[in-house]
Order: C-alpha cells, then sequence, then structure tokens
C-alpha cells in the first residue's frame, strides 16, 4: 500500500512539473523543445520569430501563464507555404507579431520580453482572461486592436517611449477602469483607442498627448472626468472622442494649444457646464449634442458659425449660450429643443438661420433681431413656437421688411432698444462703453438714457456694466445672467514712503477667480490726497480711471476693452500714488469701500470694507524721513521713552551700547 502511494505521488510531481515547463530555444525551434502541448505555464528564453509564436497560439491551448521576459524577438518573413495567420508578410525584430496571441481565452497572465519595441496588430485580442500587463519601458508603438477586447484587464499604465497608440487598441476592455497615458514623446490616441470601456472611471492624459482620436473614449459610461495633466499639448480632440460617455466636467484651461473641437466630439455626456475658450478655433456640427444635465455654455468671442447640431437637445441651458457678435450663421437643428430660454438675441451679423434652429423653444416670449437685413431662414426655424405670443424687436429702419418676410412675420414686432446702446443710435460701440464709463465715473447723463446703464439687468450700475458693454461688442454674452457673490479673494496692501509726506501704495491681489474688471472707493482723512493711480503688469490691456468724488472720497474703476482677464493669481494689481499735508506714519490708514470685481463671464463679486495701512508695514526701520533738523524721541526696544524733543545728533549721545527707536528709524549704538 505504501509503495502504491509512492508511486501515485511520483507521477503526480512528474505531472505538474510537465506543466509548468523552461526552456531555451532559438527562432523556429520552440515546437521541437516543447514536446506536451497539455502544460499550462512556460517560460522562454532564447530566440523566438513568428513561427513560434503561431505554434503557442495553435497547439498550446491550455496554456494558462506565458513568461517571455528573456526572449528576443527576431524578424521573419512569411510567405504563403508557411500557412502563417497572415499570408506574406515581415514580421520586424524586437516586436510580438501580428495576432500572435489573438483568441487565447485560456491565457491568464503574460510577461513580454524586457527588450520588446512593438505590439502589431491584434497580438493580444481576444485574451479575455488575462487580468494585467506591465508594458516594458523599451515599448515604443502599441498596434491596432493590440489588447481589443481583454475583457478581465483591470488598469494598464501606457509611458516610456511609446509613440504610437493604435486605433481600438484597448476597445471592449469593458473591465477596464483606471488608465494613464504619459509618455516621454509626443503621442496621438487612436481612433476607439477606448471605446466601451464600460468600466472606465480614471483618465490620466500626460503632456505629450497632442490627439483624442475619433471615438477614443466613445461609451465609456463610467467615465466622469478626465485628469489632464499640466503643460498639456493637446491640440484636437476628434469625431465622438467622448461620445456616449458620462463625462460631468473637463478642463480647458489645461489645453491652452487646444484648436479643435470635433463632430459630436462631446455628445451625449453628463457636462453641466462648459467654458471653450477662444484657443478653439473650430467646432464641428453636433460638438455638444443632447447633453441633457448641461446649464451654461460659453463659446469662443470669434466664433462666425454655430455649426449644425451643436446645442439640440440641450434642455436645461439657461441664458443665451450663442451670443457673439461675429457669428454670421446658425446652423441647422443648432439649438433644437431648448426649452428654457425666455429671451434671445440674434447677433448683428446673422445672415441665415438654419432648418428648425430655434424649433422647440417654447419657453420664448421675446426675441431681439440685430440684423438690419431680414436674416435667411431654413425650414420651419420656428416649429412649435406660438409666434403670436412672441415680442420681436427689431431696428426701426427695418420692421417693413421683418413684417413683410415669411416666418418673422407671424411675431409680435416692435421697435428694439438694444442692450448696451445707452446713447440710443441704434448700435453697441465703443461710444457707449465710453458713455457708461463717463456716467459711473463723472455722473455726466448727457446723450444717454440712463434707464438702459444697467445693462447687465442686475440692478446696480457699475463697472460691470462697462464689461456687458464689451462683450456686446466682442461678441460674447454670458451663458447665464450675471450673479452677484461675495468675493472672498484677498486685497491688501504695500506702501513705501517716498518722502515724509508722500507714499507709494501697492495693491496686491490674491485671487482664485479670473477677474477682468473691478471697482471700488476710496475714504482718507482729509489731509490725504489720491494723485493718481497706475495698473500693474497683471493688468495689461486694462485702462484705469480715477475720480475724487468729495474731500477724502475718490473712485477707481479699471476694465479691459478687450475684454482680457487680470494676469496671474498673486501680486500687485495697481499703485496709488498717495500725498499728505502732514508726515506720514505707520497709523495713517485708507478704507476700501464698495469694492467689487468683476468675471469675463459679467458675475459681479463685491466684498466686505478694507482698511489699508499707508506704510503697509510695521518695522519702523523702514520709514525715511528727510527733514534732518525735526526734534525727535528716543526709546529703548521695550517701547518705553528715554528722550523726548531732542535734535537728531544729539538722540544717542550717552546711551549705553544697544539698539534703540529713533524718530522713526532703528539704530545701533556701539
Amino acid at each position: 500500500m505504501t509503495r502504491r502511494i509512492t508511486s501515485f505521488i511520483l507521477v503526480l510531481i512528474t505531472t505538474l512539473h510537465l506543466h509548468a515547463v523552461t526552456v531555451t530555444t532559438t527562432a523556429g525551434e520552440l515546437a521541437a523543445v516543447v514536446t506536451d502541448c497539455n502544460i499550462t505555464s512556460l517560460t522562454v528564453n532564447g530566440t523566438l520569430d513568428a513561427r513560434d509564436f503561431k505554434f503557442i497560439a495553435d497547439e498550446l491551448y491550455k496554456l494558462k501563464g506565458l513568461n517571455l521576459t528573456g526572449v528576443t524577438i527576431l524578424a521573419y518573413n512569411s510567405t504563403l507555404d508557411d500557412q502563417m495567420i497572415v499570408g506574406e508578410y515581415q514580421h520586424k525584430a524586437n516586436t510580438l507579431p501580428y495576432c500572435a496571441f489573438a483568441g487565447m481565452t485560456t491565457l491568464q497572465t503574460l510577461k513580454l520580453p524586457k527588450n520588446l519595441t512593438a505590439i502589431d496588430y491584434g497580438a493580444v485580442a481576444g485574451c479575455s482572461n488575462i487580468t494585467s500587463i506591465t508594458l516594458p519601458t523599451t515599448l515604443e508603438k502599441i498596434g491596432d486592436d493590440a489588447f481589443n477586447s481583454c475583457s478581465s484587464l483591470t488598469e494598464i499604465t501606457i509611458g516610456g517611449k511609446i509613440n504610437y497608440l493604435g486605433n481600438s487598441a484597448f476597445a471592449h476592455c469593458t473591465n477596464l477602469s483606471s488608465v494613464v497615458i504619459n509618455t516621454s514623446q509626443p503621442l496621438v490616441i487612436g481612433n476607439d483607442a477606448f471605446a466601451d470601456c464600460t468600466n472606465l472611471s480614471s483618465v490620466t492624459i500626460g503632456p505629450n498627448v497632442t490627439k483624442i482620436g475619433d471615438g477614443a473614449f466613445n461609451g465609456c459610461s463610467a467615465l466622469k472626468t478626465i485628469d489632464i495633466m499640466n503643460e498639456s499639448k493637446l491640440e484636437d480632440f476628434g469625431d465622438k472622442a467622448f461620445y456616449n460617455s458620462a463625462l460631468e466636467t473637463i478642463d480647458f484651461e489645461r489645453t491652452p494649444l487646444l484648436k479643435h473641437l470635433g463632430a459630436w466630439a462631446l455628445a451625449r455626456t453628463n457636462l453641466k457646464s462648459v467654458n471653450i475658450p477662444a484657443n478653439i478655433k473650430r467646432l464641428d456640427e453636433g460638438t455638444l449634442f443632447y447633453n441633457k444635465y448641461l446649464t451654461s455654455v460659453a463659446l469662443p468671442k470669434t466664433l462666425t458659425y454655430l455649426p449644425d447640431y451643436m446645442l439640440a437637445g440641450c434642455e436645461r441651458i439657461v441664458g443665451a449660450p450663442f451670443m457673439t457678435q461675429n457669428m454670421g450663421n446658425i446652423g441647422d437643428y443648432a439649438l433644437y429643443n431648448q426649452s428654457q430660454h425666455e429671451e434671445i438675441s440674434v447677433p448683428f451679423k446673422v445672415y441665415y438661420i438654419g432648418t428648425q434652429a430655434m424649433a422647440g423653444m417654447t419657453g420664448l416670449n421675446e426675441i431681439t433681431s440685430e440684423p438690419l437685413q431680414v436674416p435667411e431662414l431654413g425650414e420651419d426655424v420656428w416649429k412649435g413656437i406660438n409666434q403670436s405670443q412672441v415680442k420681436l424687436n427689431v431696428n426701426s429702419e427695418s420692421i417693413d421688411e421683418y413684417s413683410a418676410a415669411e416666418q418673422w412675420m407671424n411675431f409680435l414686432i416692435g421697435v428694439a432698444q438694444l442692450r448696451g446702446d445707452i446713447n440710443g443710435d441704434g448700435f453697441v460701440n465703443t461710444a457707449d462703453a465710453t458713455a457708461e464709463r463717463l456716467f459711473i465715473v463723472d455722473g455726466n447723463t448727457q446723450g444717454i438714457n440712463t434707464e438702459l446703464t444697467d445693462v447687465n439687468r442686475d440692478g446696480q450700475v457699475n463697472v460691470g456694466d462697462i464689461v456687458s458693454i464689451y462683450n456686446i461688442i466682442h461678441g460674447t454674452i454670458p451663458a447665464e445672467r450675471p450673479h452677484r457673490g461675495y468675493f472672498d479673494d484677498t486685497l491688501e496692501g504695500n506702501g513705501e514712503a517716498v518722502t515724509n509726506k508722500s507714499v507709494k501704495l501697492d495693491i496686491l491681489l490674491d485671487n482664485t477667480i479670473n477677474y477682468t474688471a473691478f471697482q471700488l472707493n476710496i475714504t482718507a482723512p482729509n489731509y490725504i490726497t489720491i494723485d493718481n493711480a497706475t495698473l500693474s503688469g497683471r493688468c495689461v490691456g486694462h485702462e484705469i480711471y480715477l475720480k475724487n468724488l468729495s474731500a477724502g472720497k475718490f473712485m477707481i474703476v479699471g476694465f479691459s476693452p478687450a475684454g482680457d482677464d487680470i494676469e496671474g493669481y498673486s501680486g500687485v494689481i495697481m499703485t496709488l500714488n498717495i500725498s499728505s499735508t502732514k508726515t506720514i506714519t505707520n497709523n495713517d490708514k485708507i478704507a476700501l469701500d464698495d469694492i467689487i470685481f468683476v468675471d469675463y463671464n459679467e458675475n459681479v463679486y463685491k466684498r466686505h470694507d478694507v482698511d489699508l495701512n499707508l506704510l503697509g508695514i510695521s518695522a519702523v526701520d523702514n520709514i525715511t524721513v528727510d527733514e534732518s533738523d525735526r526734534l525727535i524721541n528716543v526709546y529703548n526696544t521695550q517701547g518705553q521713552l528715554l528722550r523726548q524733543g531732542v535734535a537728531r545728533d544729539q538722540a544717542t549721545q550717552g546711551l549705553t551700547p544697544g539698539i534703540y527707536i529713533v524718530g522713526n528709524k532703528k539704530v545701533i549704538v556701539r
């Protein structure tokens, strides 16, 4: 009995040993050295070529683990006589061959050669039980369909020298949850590269990715956000790049080189708010089609054409998402079924509105059409709108033409008062911006309708309304009505004495929001005068105006006619040159009140009053006094008065060595 058990154990050990085999071979000879095709684990050293990979795929049908770290793959030119998976084909050296393991569903672990430079078409496709893969640092190319339908793969890091990521390379990897793409070389993410990876929730895009290909993340229904790393060189989103994904946010501030969003690129996602910056020069049809959670959109100022289907079905958008003064063409179905709008404006340059472009906008009660020449219309532009209940505002010169035009004539047509046209000349231009500034700063009402000066309709007239006029001139209207929020960024002063009676006071702003304009009042003691205000290098393209309102009361208004933001997030924004009729000390202060900052979207941020020390410092050794004959006091460092009203040249005579406060300056007596 003991002998039988011993024999059984020996047979079992021998069988297990045969199922885990290590071999050393030369290219084309693997079939000769692997004699048992029932093995489940194989480690290979030496050289292999395409013929050996065909043997593995065709004959080792129970193989679960394959270790090729000690292998060098040699080139091989197959012919029709070889009966390879492909016919005549040049299999390159250091390349995992064409469809090498395609469909090997038994394979669970795969370790690739250390010196591998490329993975050819479909090499690992359909290996549905591989759970992880480590790509060698030498790898440069991942071919089309290379890992397609590896449905157990959970994460992948694409880095190192990789400069090609093929079409559908990881498509249908339904268990893939994390992808990091951070290569040292410029890289295009191939078309459909991660399409239908339905569990993918974490994607990191490195700075050297230049394009996200067509459909690259199409159907990634768990993907809510992408992490775009700093210094991104991304230039292009291909067609359907994120179509039908769960994308909720995208930060275009991370993509300063991005120029193009392809057709349907962000369609049918869960985006809630989109701000497309001016560096994006081209949008294709349906870019934001049927985003059911989208409530606000800001488009580039330079946009001249609202593409077909661009915002169709985005039913929750409020405000006017397409208003750019450079726009001439509104495409077919561009704003289809946007039922939340109560009023819209058709920009001055619009000459064509496409078929059903505004059909289903059932919430409309007022339209302002700025073009003097009636825009041509496609079919059923206003379908579903009760036009007899909607007011149409047009220029007085064009009222007869609109009243006679097909599809336009059915509105309640009247003469428009253009938003921002505060001087009433029928146009919105820099003359209105100048008039608004003169009204705010100087109280000048000549030639303007003061009832129209609240351009952004927030109930107050301030620099925010100047921003609104310039937005109208440049063609950018905010996606939402402006709101008034609390300004909680840091505003402080740092002063430096020029003489005893004049100070340069730097106003510093540490901000988290990009502001384009600001306004504030200054209250000062009656002996203080604000002589002028100058802008810092952070405010390139801005203008600043200082107004003496009354004794000790001043107003400052700063804004950019071009709509530029204040640059950066920290540092000086302006310098006040201040003079006094008496010597300025550390105790002299001014108060900033009625402080507001305005962002590009005309949102107004107000904050509580701020008291600023004119010198902005507490160390008395920073003060320079020019009056050498003025009598001074002497204190010790504990603040005790030692001498009062003495001449400067006698102040320290007879004092023991130490540090003293002489007048406003630290002095060392040795």
